[in-house]
């Protein structure tokens, strides 16, 4: 029988093959770990907005999540989108090249923790 722990690390294993087979699209850690949240949110119809985004604390200071935002937007892993016709409040959303990325590991993690199906 195969631990949790060793599937865990075999699904890290893939998702890094798929961080470097897309090394070019994408950014470094703390930028991936807020396209996660972005992602995340967007997934659930709960878009995160700038001033959300910059105070995720746990991920980083502001001006560095400044960055990472602008990392991201360049990278075209994410976009800003207004809501109605309020113009003030921009939303992050995650493009569908970040998509593309994220299905592929989605895809991994359920290749690797679902049961293979006989």
């Amino acid at each position: 029988m195969t631990s949790n722990r060793t599937k865990f690390f075999s699904f890290l294993e893939t998702v890094t093959a798929i961080e470097h087979g897309h090394h070019h699209k994408l950014p470094d850690i703390d930028a991936q770990v807020l396209l996660m949240r972005v992602a995340m949110a967007n997934d659930k119809k709960q878009p995160l907005n700038v001033t959300q985004a910059m105070n995720l604390k746990n991920i980083g200071s502001p001006a560095m999540l400044h960055r990472k935002i602008n990392d991201l937007l360049n990278l075209n892993m994410i976009e800003l989108v207004f809501e109605g016709s309020n113009r003030r409040t921009k939303y992050l959303l995650p493009t569908s090249q970040a998509l593309d990325i994220l299905d592929e590991m989605a895809d991994a993690a359920a290749n690797v923790y679902l049961p293979p199906k006989t």
